[in-house]
């Protein structure tokens, strides 16, 4: 599918070359029809047998020159009208400016009004020669007489359509929200990257709040899925309030919001101030601070918001200066990377000529205790399975492929310095991948596996690590007795398993193992999901609590008070009463039968 938009200067025919091409009337709101000029972005298409073409036709007043740029973001190819008697003019200018910074390279040049002209050689000459750009195609027409209509026509449904990206995600900025009654909310907008599918849950990127797809039109077509590009009308199970014009929809989990990005920025005097800011459908406004001034008018700069952005690599923007284009640039890094500026500037110059490989390496380099991949889309316009792919060839790494983790392989050294420390401290520890990932933030589970099984000092069996030349079942058993002189030491406070566990070194798995059999054992009794007592201090508690009940009641503030108890320990000790024959509760106390 192909989207064709229109630009040039006011009162040049861009209208008028629509109702042309496909009949349709585009200015119908009364203060259009009243001026005579279009003031906002007006939707058509036009179909023969074979292929559908959408168009969007954009308002050529200096004064609406926003309204230009937010359809301009979706043009596949532009019908770039030039009144031939007038020539090129301030907006006919201005507009090819836009394009050229949103990469419009398509651009066909229909000259308009020729009926009106004596010299079309001439003049036709004369406008090639101030152009910026070598047209697709000249068309010479006239929407009074017909003339080149019907060529220009046949020569649009010529064109090849515009090849989609399957791996590209749905990013789909809003330009209009409407309530229709028995229906509910629509929004349309223009599919530039992705697919939607009918059914497909999507969220709104600027709410957080999930969507389901009703409906799915394109030109009053009902469809199942569409791709992008295209010109789509969504039906969406919300509220038309909670949408506006400038929200984006994608999919869940690729897109996190940030406040201030780094970007490429064509530019002529550009000043650390404050521009218009306009991407898709949405504008705002964002203040620059250049970072380095590359060529006369290019620079490297960080952009920063008032609100955060879903922005992504590769993205494309224009500024504006008291509403006029000053420039525009792309986004080179959309999230927020601590690095010093000389480090920054360095993985800007390698985003900026797409050398994912060497930006890998500089930031494997720069965050030593792991670089994380997950929002790879975001930051390189790469799968997963791209980016994991391209970090398997860097040198001196560690690729975990399952949490996609990039690790420099000084990583493994801090490791097994950590684990050297550990054994050092405890020889008779019993060591995992997934006990020592808790332990360690920023060592993911599978990193953990590798440095212990690239230690020479250690021995494995069932699924733990521990000190060479120590036999197993001793370690078990030396373990076992210490979890238990740990338990009985803490007497009625003891500390919660998993907490016990790492300060005897133990892995969770082993650690739970020794629990339950010193549980069946009958040495330690489960007061609670998290609670562990020895039985003998139990007992003698329990006792304690019965003589206290002969000359008063007991409840959880009574308990806490005495012991010092928190309410989880004050708790659990009164329903392990509860158990007695001789107690009874009523209204949350406990009594003695035989004192009631």
């Amino acid at each position: 599918m192909l989207i064709i938009g229109t630009a040039g200067h006011i009162d040049h025919g861009k209208t008028s070359l629509i109702k042309a091409l496909n009949g349709f009337e585009g200015d119908t709101l009364k203060e259009e029809k009243e001026r005579q000029i279009t003031l906002s972005l007006s939707f058509s298409s036009l179909e023969n047998e074979s292929k559908k073409l959408s168009f969007i036709d954009t308002p050529g007043h200096k004064d609406l020159l926003k309204t230009m740029i937010s359809g301009a973001f979706a043009f596949s190819v532009c019908l770039f009208v030039v009144d031939i008697n007038e020539g090129l003019k301030a907006q006919s200018l201005e507009h090819l400016s836009v394009l050229e910074l949103l990469g419009v390279k398509d651009l066909i040049l229909v000259l308009s009004k020729c009926d009106l002209c004596e010299d079309i050689e001439g003049k036709t000459q004369e406008i090639l020669q101030e152009l910026s750009f070598t047209p697709l195609k000249v068309f010479h027409t006239s929407t009074h007489s017909n003339l080149g209509i019907e060529a220009l026509k046949s020569y649009l449904f010529s064109l090849e359509e515009k090849s989609s990206d399957t791996a590209l995600i749905l990013r789909f900025y809003i330009d209009r929200v409407f309530s229709l009654k028995g229906i509910g909310t629509i929004v349309t907008g223009s599919l530039n990257e992705g697919e939607i599918a009918l059914k497909e849950k999507i969220i709104c990127l600027d709410t957080q709040k999930e969507l389901l797809v009703k409906n799915i039109q394109n030109h009053d077509s009902n469809l199942d899925k569409i791709k992008a590009p295209a010109r789509v009308a969504l039906n969406l199970n919300c509220d038309y309030k909670d949408l506006q014009k400038g929200f984006l929809l994608s999919k869940k989990g690729f897109f996190k919001p940030f406040l201030q990005i780094e970007a490429y920025i064509k530019a002529l005097n550009l000043n650390n101030q404050n521009y218009i800011f306009c991407v898709g459908t949405k504008q705002l406004e964002a203040q620059i601070h250049i970072l380095k001034e590359l060529d006369k008018g290019q620079y490297f700069a960080q952009i920063r918001f008032k609100k955060p952005l879903f922005l992504c690599f590769d993205e494309k923007f224009i500024l504006l200066e008291n509403s006029r284009v000053k420039g525009g640039g792309v986004v080179l890094n959309p999230v927020n990377e601590p690095l010093g500026k000389k480090l920054k500037l360095e993985l800007l110059t390698l985003l900026y000529h797409k050398d994912f490989l060497n930006a890998f390496k500089l930031l494997k380099n720069a965050h030593k205790k792991g670089f994380g991949l997950l929002s790879s889309y975001q930051r390189f316009k790469l799968s997963h399975e791209q980016a994991l792919n391209l970090a398997k060839e860097l040198k001196e790494a560690f690729i975990d492929t399952k949490n996609y983790n990039i690790y420099d392989l000084s990583c493994v050294n801090l490791l097994e310095t950590h684990i050297d420390k550990i054994l050092e401290k405890n020889p008779y520890a019993m060591l995992s991948a997934h006990s020592l990932a808790l332990r360690i933030a920023w060592a993911s589970e599978e990193l953990c596996a590798f440095a212990l099984e690239k230690m020479q000092i250690l021995d494995f069996k069932e699924g733990i690590f521990f000190k060479k030349g120590v036999e197993f079942e001793k370690l078990q058993e030396k373990n076992s007795n210490a979890l238990y002189e740990k338990i009985k030491s803490q007497a009625l406070q003891v500390e919660a398993p998993y907490n016990l566990y790492a300060s005897l070194e133990l892995d969770r798995k082993s650690g739970d193992f020794m629990l339950k059999k010193l549980t069946k054992e009958g040495l330690v009794v489960r007061l609670a999901h998290n609670l562990f007592i020895d039985k003998a201090t139990l007992l003698n508690f329990k006792e304690e609590l019965l003589n206290l009940l002969k000359n008063t009641s007991l409840d959880v503030q009574t308990i806490k008070n005495k012991f010092n108890f928190s309410r989880k320990y004050a708790i659990a000790y009164l329903e392990y009463l509860d158990l007695d024959e001789k107690v009874v509760k009523k209204d949350e106390k406990r009594f003695l039968k035989s004192t009631i």
